[in-house]
């Protein structure tokens, strides 16, 4: 076998490996469901009342965490000096990524400044929290891996 031969069997071999990588890469983005984002387009028009509530979150300063493990979401809340937020209505209502599932849920209070419920979930959940107090309103889109 001449050079000019392997050099030949070389470039078709490449080239038949990209036409069947592209056929496999095809083949399993339309294996599945596809899924839409929840409230997309309600988000999209709404995006400047986004910006807002940011403004209102920097100016309450709340420190919020939130955990989401064997099923039960915990979220914390504390005020700008450190206090926790009591006497707050606390709600959840987001989306498992790889599952068309919502995770939504009123939280009730455990202790001073502690919410919980029972919301299931596993995985990227994509979870903004409301936290209401008064007249006060702080919202944080968060995405985070509940195990």
């Amino acid at each position: 076998m001449t050079a000019a031969t392997k050099w030949i069997f070389a470039i078709v071999g490449l080239l038949a490996a990209n036409i069947i990588a592209t056929g496999v890469l095809i083949g399993e983005a339309h294996h599945g469901a596809s899924r839409v984002l929840p409230s997309y387009y309600e988000r999209a028009v709404h995006y400047d009342d986004a910006i807002d509530q940011a403004t209102r979150n920097r100016t309450l300063a709340w420190t919020v965490t939130t955990t989401i493990q064997g099923g039960v979401a915990v979220v914390t809340a504390h005020d700008a000096l450190g206090i926790p937020i009591e006497h707050a209505r606390v709600r959840i209502d987001g989306a498992e990524r790889a599952v068309d599932r919502a995770i939504v849920g009123e939280l009730t209070p455990v202790r001073p400044g502690e919410y919980r419920a029972r919301v299931g979930g596993a995985g990227w959940i994509d979870l903004p929290i409301a936290i209401d107090r008064g007249g006060d309103r702080f919202v944080r889109q968060l995405a985070l891996e509940a195990r």
